[in-house]
């Protein structure tokens, strides 16, 4: 009588949460329509039988193969659900489990939980014991040292798994499924057609619940996973799974929950064992009481479910989709640790207190996916299918041992850029002069100040949506704004104002080139002057023009005309107004840019892989290629070391170390495929930019520029004839009034047949080729 007693109490429970459940549902802001209350009605239903679910069924009740199934949406006969695949996904999950674990205690899976469970009877001596068992060679190693907590992010590849091989993708009925959906559209999402891609998994049970009985252990847990293919859009398709993790064994198992698949309550009938299935029972009823609590306390929207594979999904509700349900088996590997040791690392990183502890390992999980509507089986690519070179299945860190790493990359990037502040701040230092500030290339300093900026909106971006390193995150954002709203901006606005005299001569000849042939006068026209239009004697009262003669032009002692026009009009007052709006014309062009390449670059973010890589490796390319304009302007101003050695180098490596860290180290921060070919690429780009302005530097600004495809510069070392008149004046002063008067020809002749004069100014005898 006692467990009908037990069983009674048990299913009044459950009556008692399907009361307060429909309370809920009926509580509401504004008083529902009759169609409503229909339709809550029938939520109502469907909720109490999935809670229900739980309790009236026992293991072994979904068995296609003996025709049994559960009265339940996506468990029934009728529903064309590929269940008859489930015994042998199921035997393949054991496998792994045996992989792991090794095939020398038993086969039994049960046999594995009762091992890691006999320390309660026999104590310390039985806990060393199944943490350790005998392999080939007599050696003795520990077994089952694996995390108890595994909240982390593991990632890897996914291969289409044998066990599905010759299937038929199931046809199914949407509106027997679910006849009060009107889906928008006929085909699936979540679908998988490639036959390989990538998979990550994000592993979170901080605050999950835990059931202990005599039978072991089980916690809940929370998946995000994002699984891809080359015909993927962005990340592939992302979605959270809910499910039971067994920390002796190390076994995860994972199932969505939407309208046409409760799979968070058939969830034990996915278990690999009588004892997990009462594991999993246990804890979901214990689940499933909170939830219904929480939703009491808050008044929950009756609509919203807490096990909904598309949370962040709102338009699920207004515009639902089909998409493929998934069954997830994770199977963790054992650390090399031994078992105290891995405990004391596991509670200093969840709990730190400042105590000496070996590096952390990382996680290793094997993976099998299972979808029962959409007809496919996938698992983790790695041994013994496949050799490491290939795959080494799902790889990760714990999720403290990750945000440790983020924050020091990002600490390690805020270094990076002010470090580029300092290089950047000695330049302008260096380039104070008009002179100066006409070399250096404008289009250089804007391409280093757009990498600044588009970091600045990547890490506010950052930002906004994660908080697990906030701090490092905001103070790294302020240093790139400083970067690129400070300095890269001040740096700007010197070289266009120095640089503003050619580009207005520059526009001048533009337009007298265009203009030229309209503006030319007909020879047949005759010009018809008024008459006394210019014959008439200007009024007592205008103002005479005063003729001072000729205007000297004092040259710079580097004879450079155009500097010395550049300081000359940087010196001069010009109209406030064209200034500020030039000014106001940079800064706005500026920033259109930089937030249009981020607004695209946010975009790209869905974009197939293919295009999305293409995308990246030119938008990477074309920003590591800041040294290509001043090349280009030390060919065009035929002039060399416009910018300190020091700023260059420095600038290349800083600039380029965050992408040779993202394209080879394997598990980054952003997880960021590596391509190393790539990495090569662009490291091959800058020293072929480097090597440029070196031989610039020795060789001349135009050495490798054919004769006649850049504009002629000016001669800093003509040759003086004797005989050219027209060439006085670049003769030594008097020179040609002294051999006219005096009938000599200027200077003494030197045996290498150079003239010797003196200098006005050193008062010594200079040899000048004549």
């Amino acid at each position: 009588m006692e467990p009908q007693a037990k069983e009674r109490r048990k299913t009044n429970s459950y009556y008692d949460r399907n009361l307060k459940l429909g309370r809920i549902d009926a509580l509401h802001t504004q008083k529902p329509s009759r169609s409503q209350e229909q339709e809550l009605g029938r939520l109502l239903v469907e909720k109490q039988n999935a809670l229900l679910l739980l309790n009236s069924t026992s293991y072994g009740a979904l068995e296609a193969e003996r025709n049994r199934w559960i009265n339940i949406t996506g468990f029934r006969h009728g529903d064309a659900y590929a269940w008859d695949l489930l015994p042998r996904v199921q035997e393949r999950a054991r496998e792994q489990v045996r992989m792991v674990h090794g095939v020398l205690e038993t086969s039994s899976i049960d046999s594995y939980d009762s091992a890691a469970l006999s320390h309660k009877a026999s104590g310390e001596e039985g806990l060393r014991k199944s943490n350790t068992s005998l392999i080939p060679g007599n050696t003795r190693v520990r077994r089952f040292s694996m995390y108890q907590n595994i909240t982390g992010i593991v990632h890897g590849q996914w291969t289409r798994s044998k066990v599905a091989d010759g299937l038929v993708p199931p046809v199914m009925n949407l509106s027997t499924l679910a006849p009060n959906v009107m889906y928008v559209t006929k085909s699936y999402s979540h679908n998988i057609t490639g036959q390989d891609g990538n998979l990550r998994i994000k592993l979170d049970e901080k605050n999950s619940s835990i059931a202990e009985s005599d039978e072991g252990s089980v916690r809940e847990v929370r998946a995000d996973l994002s699984i891809q293919d080359q015909s993927s859009k962005g990340d592939g398709w992302e979605m959270t799974l809910h499910g039971v993790h067994y920390p002796q064994q190390g076994g995860i198992i994972l199932a969505t929950t939407g309208q046409r698949f409760p799979g968070i309550f058939a969830l034990p009938h996915f278990a690999l064992s009588k004892r997990q299935f009462s594991l999993a029972q246990e804890l979901l009823n214990q689940t499933v009481n909170a939830r219904v609590a929480r939703q009491d306390d808050s008044l929950t929207d009756p609509y919203f479910s807490p096990w909904s594979s598309s949370p962040n999904s709102p338009a699920e509700l207004l515009f639902p989709t089909p998409h493929c349900d998934y069954i997830v088996y994770l199977q963790q590997y054992p650390t090399t640790l031994p078992d105290d040791e891995l405990r004391a690392i596991e509670n200093e990183l969840r709990f730190p207190t400042g105590a000496p502890t070996s590096a952390a390992p990382a996680m290793k999980m094997s993976a099998l996916i299972f979808s029962p509507d959409c007809g496919f089986v996938l698992e983790s690519k790695g041994p013994p299918e496949y050799t490491p070179q290939h795959g080494m299945h799902l790889v990760g860190q714990k999720i403290e041992s990750y945000m440790r790493l983020a924050r020091r990359g990002i600490l390690a990037f805020a270094v990076i850029l002010c470090a580029e502040i300092f290089l950047v701040i000695r330049q302008m230092k260096d380039t104070s002069t008009p002179s100066t500030r006409s070399r250096v290339s404008f289009y250089t300093i804007s391409i280093m100040a757009f990498g600044d900026g588009f970091a600045f909106m990547g890490l506010m971006a950052v930002v906004v949506s994660t908080d697990g390193a906030f701090l490092p995150l905001i103070a790294t954002a302020f240093v790139s704004f400083l970067s690129v709203a400070v300095f890269g901006m001040k740096f700007l606005m010197d070289v266009w104002t120095v640089q503003a005299p050619e580009r207005l001569e520059r526009d001048r000849r533009n337009a007298a080139a265009n203009s030229a042939p309209t503006d030319r006068a007909p020879l047949s026209t005759p010009a018809v002057i008024t008459a006394g239009a210019d014959t008439l004697p200007l009024p007592a009262t205008a103002r005479r023009t005063r003729d001072n003669g000729p205007t000297n032009v004092i040259l710079p002692p580097d004879q450079d005309l155009g500097a010395a026009d550049a300081e000359n009009t940087a010196t001069a007052p010009t109209a406030p107004g064209s200034a500020e709006s030039e000014l106001g014309t940079i800064y706005s062009q500026f920033y259109f840019l930089l937030f249009s390449v981020s607004f695209l670059s946010l975009q790209a973010t869905s974009w197939p892989t293919t295009f999305r890589s293409i995308y990246t490796n030119c938008l990477t390319f074309g920003y590591l290629s800041f040294w290509v304009p001043q090349i280009h302007r030390n060919v065009i101003r035929n002039c060399r070391q416009a910018l300190r050695w020091e700023f260059v180098v420095g600038q290349s490596i800083l600039r380029l170390t965050p992408f040779v860290y993202l394209y080879t180290v394997e598990d980054n921060i952003l997880f960021v495929e590596i391509d190393q070919n790539v990495a090569y690429v662009l490291m091959g780009w800058i020293w072929i930019q480097i090597w440029a302005l070196i031989s610039q530097e020795v060789l001349g600004p135009r050495f490798f520029v054919p004769n006649g495809w850049a504009p002629p510069a000016y001669d800093y070392h003509p040759v003086l004839r004797e005989d050219d008149q027209e060439a006085g004046a670049s003769m030594p002063i008097g020179f040609t009034q002294s051999a006219e008067n005096s009938g000599m020809t200027g200077g003494e002749t030197t045996e290498e047949g150079n003239r010797l004069f003196d200098c006005a100014i050193c008062m010594q005898n200079l040899e000048v080729p004549v």
